[in-house]
C-alpha cells in the first residue's frame, strides 16, 4: 500500500510538473520580419479602374513592448501594372506604417498601423533613361493584418497572413485610391 501511494503521489507530481512547462515563445526586444506573397491592387485612377493581381512583399522592423504587444515600422508592396503612360510598367501600391502587433492568442495576431501610402517604380523595371518612370509619389495610407505562426522554433516563428491596405495617393494625373488584399507566407525573429 505504501509502495502504491507513492507512486501516484510521483505520478502526480509528475503530471503537475509537466502541466506547469509550456513550450512558449519569449518574445522580448528588437523583433524584424519579412513576407512574400501575392496581391490583388483595385485602384482607382482619376480616368480609370483597374484590378490587378501580382507579387506582394512585407517587412517590418520593431520592438517588442510586452510578450503580447509589439511596436513596428512595417513596409507593404503590392505590384500592379501600371498602364496609362507611354509603356506599361510595374509599379508598386504600398507604404510605409507606423503599426502596433497584439498577439490575442499564443500564435494568432493581429497588426493595425497608419503611416505613407506610396505609388513608387519598382526598382527591376524602371528604364532611367525617362526620368517619369522614377517618381515617387505620396498620401495617407493604412494597414492592416493578421496571422497565424504555423511553425515556431525557440525565437524564430514561421506565420501565414492576410493583409488589407488603403492608400489614397497624389499623382500628376489627380489624386488615385488604392485598396490592395494580400496572402502572404512570413518569417519573424523576435
Amino acid at each position: 500500500m505504501k509502495l502504491l501511494t507513492l507512486l501516484m503521489i510521483n505520478c502526480m507530481l509528475g503530471v503537475s510538473a509537466f502541466a506547469q512547462c509550456k513550450n512558449e515563445t519569449v518574445r522580448k526586444g528588437l523583433m524584424f520580419g519579412f513576407s512574400t506573397g501575392i496581391a490583388n491592387s483595385n485602384l482607382n485612377f482619376p480616368n480609370k479602374n483597374q484590378n490587378n493581381t501580382n507579387l506582394a512583399l512585407n517587412w517590418k522592423v520593431g520592438y517588442i513592448l510586452k510578450p503580447k504587444l509589439a511596436l513596428s515600422l512595417n513596409g507593404s508592396v503590392s505590384i500592379y501594372e501600371y498602364n496609362l503612360s507611354d509603356r506599361k510598367r510595374l509599379r508598386d501600391f504600398g507604404g510605409i506604417f507606423a503599426s502596433a502587433q497584439y498577439f490575442i492568442t499564443d500564435k494568432f495576431w493581429a497588426l493595425g498601423g497608419i503611416g505613407i501610402g506610396t505609388d513608387a517604380p519598382v526598382f527591376y523595371d524602371i528604364k532611367p533613361e525617362n526620368t517619369v518612370e522614377t517618381e515617387y509619389y505620396s498620401g495617407i495610407g493604412f494597414v492592416s493584418s493578421m496571422g497565424y505562426e504555423i511553425y515556431r522554433k525557440k525565437n524564430f516563428a514561421l506565420d501565414l497572413q492576410a493583409r488589407i491596405n488603403y492608400s489614397s495617393v497624389n499623382l500628376p494625373i489627380g489624386k488615385t485610391n488604392g485598396f490592395t488584399t494580400a496572402l502572404l507566407v512570413g518569417i519573424n525573429f523576435y
